[in-house]
């Protein structure tokens, strides 16, 4: 077997996997899939499930981290000198991400909502606060200027974040991803500026 094949099917016993879990969290919730159920779903034993996660969680968050990669490389908070400000268009990059979302939408109500993963709700408020308390230092705001600590305004941003992003997932219908960017926007960005010390 050449290089190539053997990669070859590594990224399809992946990809069996990966889709075998956003099926399975759909119809269950994440809580109640199995390894078991996953590895008869995606038809691999489960030495082959193990040869490439170390666990259900693990391949959890290959399967968010996709989804969620506009949200490392794009940051609301770019620059302090030039930041969104109301009336103005959300971000391209917002809008194509909340519509991935909204694609996948029983994938992620079964992992954010209820009966899917408090670890992950965790783990994705903590990252994201600590990545924005990042972009809020590199910003230059003089610290003498914020109103509320940058880890506070970061904590409360990616609370309020991961929180819209469950409540909108779980309406039936959903409002147009463009429209939830730009009510978002302009609901959380003019206070975390002025709380940063950088807005009027």
């Amino acid at each position: 077997m050449s290089g190539n094949d053997g990669d070859l099917r590594v990224r399809r016993t992946r990809r069996m996997l990966r889709d075998a879990l956003a099926d399975l969290v759909a119809e269950r919730g994440y809580e109640a899939v199995s390894i078991t159920a996953l590895t008869q779903r995606a038809l691999v034993n489960r030495t082959t499930f193990y040869a490439h996660y170390r666990s259900k969680y693990d391949l959890l968050l290959e399967v968010v981290g996709e989804t969620f990669r506009p949200v490392r490389e794009y940051p609301l908070l770019q620059d302090a000198a030039d930041p969104w400000r109301p009336g103005m268009a959300p971000p391209a990059w917002l809008i194509a991400f909340l519509a991935d979302l909204d694609r996948d939408a029983p994938f992620y109500r079964g992992v954010l909502g209820e009966g899917g993963s408090e670890r992950l709700r965790t783990d994705l408020r903590t990252y994201f606060a600590g990545l924005l308390e990042q972009r809020i230092g590199r910003a230059a705001v003089p610290q003498d200027g914020a109103r509320v600590p940058p880890r506070v305004v970061a904590m409360i941003l990616a609370a309020a974040g991961l929180g819209s992003l469950t409540w909108w997932l779980e309406q039936d219908p959903r409002d147009p991803p463009e429209q939830v960017a730009r009510w978002y926007l302009e609901t959380v960005a003019p206070g975390a500026l002025r709380a940063i010390g950088s807005g009027s």
